[in-house]
């Protein structure tokens, strides 16, 4: 009787913090839907972060603010939802290996700093993945 490897064990990335986070999923502003973000954030498998305004009104909890004055990051994916992109929290965000940004407006300053820039309405985008997601789902493709 040896030992047995029975894979990885089953995370919540919410528990992590987001400074050891891979993948994080991040809410600006521009999230209206708090119910669609949370649940695409389960279905990716992500961690939840926000801008310093999403705090500040109580969307999130100040231990999930990206930025200087929140938490600096490192993932390899940062998915941003309807961030702007202030100083503050394009610095919090440098160490990011790939940032995707969604916003609706193309001029936004985190769209520079994007390596893939989505124009467009953010709920609308929200919806689409998770169509996809479960797409793939039915399929047996793993999110």
């Amino acid at each position: 009787s040896g030992l047995v490897d029975e894979g990885p064990i089953p995370v919540d990335p919410q528990s992590i913090p987001l400074a050891e986070a891979d993948f994080i999923l991040a809410a600006g502003n521009g999230v209206a839907d708090w119910d669609a973000f949370h649940g695409l954030s389960a279905a990716l498998g992500a961690a939840e972060g926000g801008s310093r305004v999403v705090c500040d009104a109580g969307w999130l909890p100040r231990s999930r603010q990206v930025g200087i004055s929140g938490t600096l990051v490192g993932a390899r994916c940062y998915l941003a939802l309807g961030i702007s992109g202030a100083p503050q929290h394009l610095q919090g965000i440098e160490a990011c290996e790939t940032v995707i940004a969604v916003n609706n407006d193309p001029h936004a300053p985190i769209m520079k700093r994007a390596d893939l820039a989505v124009v467009g309405d953010v709920q609308a985008v929200m919806a689409e993945l998770r169509k996809l997601l479960a797409s793939q789902e039915e399929e047996g493709h793993a999110p």
